[in-house]
């Protein structure tokens, strides 16, 4: 699916004619063209629209395998990775980004939730986006990226939070169950984790004017910003990766209580039978003894066993082992 937006000064228009807005672009004016599950007709349009080489093209469908910045043809070629959990796990979705002198394409597959909010707020035409030159708008787009990651960061904070109190308040022996959930937790913050930070080498990159044609002084500042911002999303995800270990802990302690409730439970049946066995084995000893022919001793033998077994269960209670 192909969307184009030219932002003026104050304002923003979608464009179904690809060619006809990159040539009427003038001062104060940026283009935007957005490419989500890109088909060949799509690729060629865009392609043809801003003279695209084949192997540019054909970046827009192959990413990097990490977050990179490479210049081809007096364009810079930026490709980043937006954060997505669905389900407690996480993926990192690769974003193709082309800047030239006034425009920005952004290619990606599948819809990514942060992006989509972006292109909502930047189509309602409120700000001054097309003051911005397009490493400016790249900076306030990965911006929302980072916020992706700070977002999928609280969503499984959040998510260890109901495991927390599913395992105080739950009193099912699921706890194999609660622990494999754990793992898959912790798996999707170092999937995260590890995704973002290579970003920072990027971002750092970009804050230097000096190294490319297109970025200014203004991107510069933009992108320092942004490096500070990366930098709380790496602590959120540090706080993310403690948050597990409290996690279980909590685990840990609840399944530590519950097989102390199963130990309390067998030595207390073993104390009540314990008598009763003692008992059972002396008079079932094959001597010649009168008192075995005393039938009515039969019921006093099973008296006692009944009076010692609820001796321990009232001490027991008094306790409080019960």
């Amino acid at each position: 699916m192909l969307t184009a937006f030219v932002f003026h000064q104050d304002a923003a228009e979608r464009i179904d004619d690809l060619a006809e807005g990159f040539d009427s672009l003038g001062r104060r004016r940026l283009l935007w063209v957005a490419l989500r599950d890109p088909v060949k007709d799509d690729l060629t349009e865009v392609q043809n629209a801003l003279e695209l080489s084949d192997s540019s093209a054909k970046r827009l469908v192959e990413h990097p395998d990490e977050p990179c910045v490479t210049y081809e043809e007096g364009r810079m070629h930026l490709t980043v990775y937006a954060a997505s959990v669905s389900d407690g796990e996480a993926t990192a979705v690769p974003i193709e980004c082309m800047l030239g002198e006034k425009f920005i394409l952004t290619s990606h597959e599948d819809e990514i939730e942060v992006l989509e909010d972006f292109r909502e707020r930047a189509e309602e035409g409120r700000g001054s986006i097309g003051t911005l030159d397009a490493p400016s708008f790249a900076a306030v787009l990965l911006g929302w990226v980072v916020a992706g990651y700070v977002r999928a960061f609280e969503q499984v904070e959040s998510e260890l939070d109901d495991l927390d109190a599913h395992v105080m308040s739950s009193s099912a022996n699921d706890a194999q169950e609660c622990l494999d959930r754990l793992v898959e937790l912790r798996r999707s913050i170092g999937t995260l984790r590890r995704t973002l930070r290579p970003h920072r080498e990027v971002i750092l990159s970009l804050a230097h004017p000096e190294l490319d044609s297109l970025s200014s002084e203004e991107s510069a500042e933009r992108f320092l910003e942004l490096e500070r911002r990366l930098t709380q999303a790496l602590e959120a995800a540090r706080d993310a990766k403690e948050s597990t270990l409290g996690s279980f802990d909590v685990l840990n302690a609840r399944t530590t209580d519950r097989t102390n409730e199963i130990m309390k439970v067998l030595t207390l049946v073993t104390v009540i039978l314990l008598p009763a066995t003692v008992l059972g084995g002396i008079m079932g000893m094959n001597f010649d003894v009168s008192v075995f022919d005393v039938a009515w001793l039969f019921w006093i033998v099973i008296a006692a066993m009944l009076g010692i077994a609820a001796l321990v269960l009232s001490m027991a209670r008094v306790r409080r082992w019960i």
